[in-house]
């Protein structure tokens, strides 16, 4: 089946180390991850490869229950995130130092439900449901980390 794929980055005003501690502490994650609630881990792994958390979400108006496990994961790096219940799904966290400051890649492919949402459903609604989605994740990480823009006059 055909995967389609969605991707949004962020620069965030702080170093690489601090970005990747904040983000990769699940207890963190429903301060921030856009449409994640109830997210509790589910083995005894709470951190780095094979770590699994189950959540319920909501994108484009339909809710799912989910349960991702950690694969990849490298510390001031990254790590892929591949759904073992409920939407198929993977999610690859990419992060960069530059010059102090760091770049934050969120990459997401989902084989879309077709027997629930045709190919052009997904094109319109599923694939925009979940573009926006991973740019309020990652704005709502910035604001987190850097705290709120200022308002210039």
């Amino acid at each position: 089946m055909k995967m389609t794929k969605v991707e949004a980055s962020v620069e965030i005003n702080k170093p690489v180390r601090d970005v990747f501690a904040y983000a990769s502490d699940w207890q963190h994650w429903n301060e921030w991850r856009e449409g994640v609630s109830n997210l509790k881990p589910t083995t005894e792994i709470e951190r780095g490869n094979n770590a699994r958390y189950a959540y319920k979400t909501k994108i484009a108006g339909m809710k799912f229950n989910l349960e991702t496990e950690i694969h990849y994961f490298k510390e001031n790096g990254g790590w892929q995130g591949i759904v073992r219940k409920g939407l198929p799904h993977k999610m690859q966290w990419v992060f960069e130092s530059k010059a102090g400051k760091t770049k934050l890649s969120y990459i997401l492919e989902y084989s879309p439900p077709f027997f629930l949402i045709g190919p052009l459903l997904d094109f319109f609604i599923l694939k925009p449901g979940w573009q926006r989605m991973l740019e309020k994740t990652l704005n709502n990480l910035k604001i987190q980390l850097e705290g709120p823009p200022e308002n210039k006059v």
